[in-house]
């Protein structure tokens, strides 16, 4: 961060402000633009479930590869708002979604634990867009966010390499994490919209909330990721 605040103290003299707002803007539609790529991803998916082991496996891989880029790209232009943040996160659950309904249809995938890792995230979402709208405020992924979606692609990729007995249990598994990390975001959102009206337009961290809720009322309004 202090490199970048020296960059934009000795840039302030060479644009004006118009122009570094016209520059900015630019930014945040070319990173909108990367992050909606990924879903170019998400018809592969779906097909290569029913077409080839080997071409899930390529997809799924390119797929975080990308969301790893553009994630990395944003912060080096200090560009990782809650907007860029919030659409990355809908991609992502677009994306995982779309593999869970490719699975199912390939027969991977149990019905019933299908709706009900949809009916999970239609929660969350309507949630965090709650919040979105009152706060102009997402959370960060972190290790416990992380490690659903891989967990999710770790699962695609296995399954057609494992008996359907393992594959139902792993996805029971799955499930049953997920409904951890959705009680964990919930609380976290709940954080967020409970917290003092100067908690605005920022990027907060998963854990963060997690070890602070002390601190989100009563103390620093919240920090912006880096």
């Amino acid at each position: 961060m202090a490199t970048t605040d020296k960059f934009r103290s000795s840039s302030a003299y060479a644009a004006s402000p118009s122009t570094q707002l016209g520059s900015m803007a630019s930014v945040e539609t070319g990173l909108a633009v990367l992050t909606v790529g990924r879903l170019l991803f998400v018809p592969i998916v779906i097909a290569s479930f029913t077409i080839s082991a080997a071409m899930t496996t390529a997809a799924l891989l390119l797929f975080i590869a990308a969301d790893v880029y553009d994630g990395v790209v944003a912060r080096r232009l200090d560009a990782d708002g809650p907007g860029r943040r919030a659409l990355d996160s809908i991609v992502d659950r677009v994306a995982i979604d779309a593999c869970l309904i490719g699975a199912y249809v390939s027969g991977a995938m149990p019905l019933l634990i299908l709706c009900a890792l949809l009916a999970r995230d239609a929660y969350l979402a309507v949630l965090c867009r709650r919040m979105m709208l009152q706060r102009q405020v997402a959370i960060k992924a972190d290790w416990l966010y992380r490690s659903l979606n891989l967990g999710i692609a770790g699962w695609a990729i296995m399954c057609p390499f494992v008996s359907t007995d393992l594959r139902t249990g792993l996805a029971l598994l799955l499930l049953a994490f997920s409904l951890v990390v959705a009680f964990d975001l919930v609380r976290g959102v709940r954080i967020v919209l409970n917290a003092p009206p100067r908690l605005r337009n920022v990027v907060v961290d998963a854990g963060w909330l997690r070890r602070n809720p002390i601190e989100m009322h009563s103390g620093p309004a919240g920090h912006q990721s880096s």
